[in-house]
């Protein structure tokens, strides 16, 4: 019985002209985004399950209760890990992990490279395969590394790096004692390519205060999360004197990937986000969605010609649930060849994908076993779903009617509900398309916001931490002697990456306003062009100075609650200190992404070293002109490496997560749309088969061309029309979940859905009248002959 079905299958297969071809194109375009979605969401859901303690290991993440209240933080601060092992029972190891970024020198060669400090018990939590040495012996010295595959090979070739050295920072002798597999593409420690050991660096100074080491935890199995956490808390408040401005939390290792892309400060190299994967498998299910509407569209509209057969079947002593069985079945073929051109569509497309998305995933992943058991699956419910109302409309045809009319009229329901489906196409198309046009507004408006700073034709670089002393004077005047060089300031730390620390001007307040301050030269306000609103900039500080002079943004003196003339001359208390005097106040500036509000931000003249250097350029001919500095930078230490920054550049990626997911929504609502059209293809191709005598007729009876299109579109017009005002709330609705994401966003402009608008009505009427046209110009003769 099933090779009689897929006998008719195949004879219908070729029967049908056209429309088979439409509907397994439209199947395969909507398998192979489910399929490459689902390869990202098995990538994500597999992060870190290699590690065979993966389900006991936690990381101990920081709720801000003062300083940033509100904010979550990866980091802790250095104390934290050895205190939790000693007091708590439950804990069973503690791993402290930083990643730095430090010049090292390879053979007189230097370069810029990170390097992660650890604790020595980090492969006992993370398990690894070693190449060379051994994971016990590995951290066990100190001015040792542990080096990746990859890293091995870049450093030393085909050498074998075993008892080779690197200088770091001039200063410090590191010996290469084990060399350990790179961790896979799918692991939070991906970007772990120098591991040290952390007292190297951090020597004797261990704090609560400085947060900045991601910090690991080993409980036994199935321990109290809950219970754990509270001792956690109970032991930081005893630690500091029964208050401090976080509460330590527990977050399961296999949860960090997708549920921590809003928190601070984190070192892993991969992050994902669950609402990104969210909106992906939602795309997804509307393109799978849409092309099934397409199958049940073309099949309920060729019941005409199918029904005579059913009806015949059923006279003859078909049963309807054999009926069933058998369209079903038909359906499953369909589904079936379009999955397999669905799985060689996503191979090939797996590369623009992983680029669109900045995904390294491996389409090895879809032949494990859990994979295509879940494939299996949705082809399964792709198949059912496809298949549900065309089959049981058409096993229900009455014998009789079914053999003398064909079990069709122009008010039977299935046109109805052919007309109901049409319009969830159309309103999906608007939705798309407004939701494309509104990110690109928004972008638009991220490239163009004032941010209260010129970020163009800037740049800077940095001394290493080995020449953070030295004088860089004479550097600083022959850049100026440039004639491409409009100004050179210093700044410490480099751009806007400030010390961070609280601000008050009442000695009894503890807590304060998280600011951050950098030490700058007087001139640096000019170079960045920022708009001093009071005041002035504060002078070179010199040596029996006992005040600092400070300069604040809007920001941080409303936090005081003062105007910006009022604050002028007051004393305000910055890292710890009372002995800071106001001086000038600038105008808020953006110095984060636009996703967040102005925070506080100042400068002053604090007697720190300021080693990196910005200048601005007075044209932005980098390319002509980055020789020259580094001739300049070489002359004046020709034993650091140059690396110039562009504050543009850093700006713009800031917001690449955007763009990625403009891109992603653009290339997917393209494809929702050529999905959508190819139905609409199919249907009025239909029609024009079905109505090939009445056009001949018509013609013969002088219809012009402008008329017989004119029946194909009206119809069509009234189903858009319906669909623009059930989408076009959605839209706004989406578009305003979307922008709530930016402190700064740009408005929702009627525009941006008249222009959705516009593109969809304008793409389904030209597929209509490609059908509409060349039926109108046929033969009218030879349309009359053809029924």
């Amino acid at each position: 019985m099933n090779l009689y079905f897929f006998k008719i299958t195949l004879r219908s297969l070729v029967k049908r002209g056209v429309f088979p071809i439409i509907n397994i194109l439209g199947l395969s375009i909507g398998l192979t985004v489910v399929l490459l979605i689902s390869l990202l969401v098995f990538s994500d859901l597999s992060f870190d399950k290699q590690f065979k303690e993966s389900n006991n290991i936690y990381r101990i993440n920081a709720n801000l209760t003062a300083y940033k209240a509100g904010e979550t933080w990866c980091t802790l601060g250095n104390a934290a890990g050895p205190a939790f092992k000693e007091a708590i029972p439950e804990v069973i190891a503690a791993v402290r992990t930083q990643k730095r970024e430090f010049t090292i020198k390879v053979n007189d060669h230097p370069m810029r490279i990170e390097i992660m400090t650890v604790d020595e018990d980090f492969f006992r939590l993370f398990d690894t395969p070693f190449v060379l040495g051994s994971p016990e012996t590995a951290l066990s010295r100190p001015n040792t590394v542990a080096l990746s595959a990859e890293m091995a090979k870049k450093l030393f070739g085909a050498e074998n790096p075993i008892g080779k050295t690197f200088l770091v920072e001039n200063q410090l002798l590191m010996e290469v004692v084990a060399v350990y597999q790179d961790y896979p593409k799918n692991s939070s420690f991906w970007g772990y390519k120098i591991i040290a050991p952390i007292t190297v660096f951090i020597g004797s100074n261990v704090t609560w205060m400085n947060a900045g080491y991601e910090t690991y935890c080993l409980l036994p199995e199935k321990a109290d999360t809950a219970q754990v956490g509270a001792k956690m808390r109970q032991k930081v408040l005893e630690a500091n004197n029964g208050w401090w401005w976080y509460h330590p939390y527990l977050q399961r290792l296999d949860e960090m990937h997708l549920y921590s892309a809003k928190f601070g400060r984190s070192f892993t190299s991969s992050q994902s986000d669950i609402e990104r994967v969210k909106i992906l498998m939602l795309l997804a299910a509307i393109i799978l969605i849409v092309a099934c509407i397409n199958y049940m569209n073309l099949s309920t509209a060729r019941a005409q010609k199918r029904s005579r057969e059913i009806g015949i079947s059923k006279t003859v002593g078909a049963k309807r649930h054999e009926l069933i069985t058998r369209l079903l079945f038909e359906t499953g073929i369909f589904t079936f060849i379009s999955f397999l051109l669905g799985f060689v569509l996503a191979t090939l497309l797996l590369p623009v994908f992983n680029n669109l998305l900045n995904e390294h995933l491996d389409f090895g992943l879809a032949f494990r076993p859990l994979f295509l058991s879940v494939a299996l699956l949705i082809w399964l419910a792709t198949t059912v779903f496809a298949a549900s109302y065309p089959t049981l409309y058409l096993s229900g045809f009455p014998p009789l009617l079914a053999i003398r009319s064909g079990g069709f009229t122009p008010t039977s329901s299935h046109a109805t509900v052919r007309k109901i489906l049409t319009v969830g196409q159309f309103a999906v198309a608007v939705v798309l398309i407004a939701w494309v046009l509104i990110i690109q507004s928004q972008i638009h408006f991220m490239n163009n916001k004032n941010l209260g700073y010129n970020p163009h034709q800037l740049m800077y670089f940095s001394l290493s931490m080995s020449s953070m002393q030295a004088d860089v004077g004479p550097l600083v005047n022959d850049l100026r002697a440039e004639s491409s060089v409009e100004m050179v300031s210093r700044q410490m730390p480099a751009f806007f990456s400030g010390n961070s620390t609280t601000i008050a001007i009442d000695a009894n307040d503890h807590v304060g306003l998280s600011v951050s301050m950098q030490a700058v030269d007087p001139d640096f306000i000019d170079l960045m062009q920022m708009k001093l609103i009071a005041g002035r900039m504060f002078s070179e500080r010199r040596p029996d100075d006992s005040i600092f002079q400070v300069v604040l943004n809007r920001a941080a003196v409303e936090y005081i609650g003062m105007t910006p003339e009022e604050v002028l001359g007051k004393r305000v208390r910055l890292f710890g200190y009372e002995k800071n005097e106001v001086c000038g106040v600038v105008e808020n500036f953006n110095f984060e992404s636009l996703h967040s509000s102005v925070k506080g931000y100042g400068y002053h003249n604090g007697p720190w070293p300021k080693s990196s250097i910005m200048l601005r350029s007075k044209d932005g001919h980098w390319s002509e002109q980055m020789k020259r500095y580094e001739q300049i930078f070489k002359k004046h230490f020709p034993n650091e490496l140059f690396e110039p920054q562009f504050p543009d550049l850093q700006l713009a990626k800031a917001y690449e997560g955007d763009r990625r997911t403009n891109h992603v929504v653009l290339v997917f609502s393209i494809l929702a749309i050529f999905v959508a059209c190819m139905g609409v293809f199919g249907l009025t191709a239909f029609m024009a088969e079905q109505r090939t005598k009445e056009i001949g007729i018509r013609k013969v009876m002088g219809a012009r061309i402008v008329q017989i299109i004119h029946l194909f579109t009206n119809n069509y017009v009234k189903l858009l029309l319906i669909s623009l005002c059930l989408s076009i709330p959605v839209a706004w609705w989406i578009g305003d979940r979307y922008l709530q994401n930016f402190a700064y966003r740009t408005s929702l402009s009627w525009g941006i859905f008249v222009a959705a608008a516009v593109i969809t009505i304008v793409l389904t009427l030209l597929t209509v009248c490609m059908q509409a046209l060349k039926a109108a110009i046929k033969n009218p003769v030879d349309a009359i002959k053809s029924n």
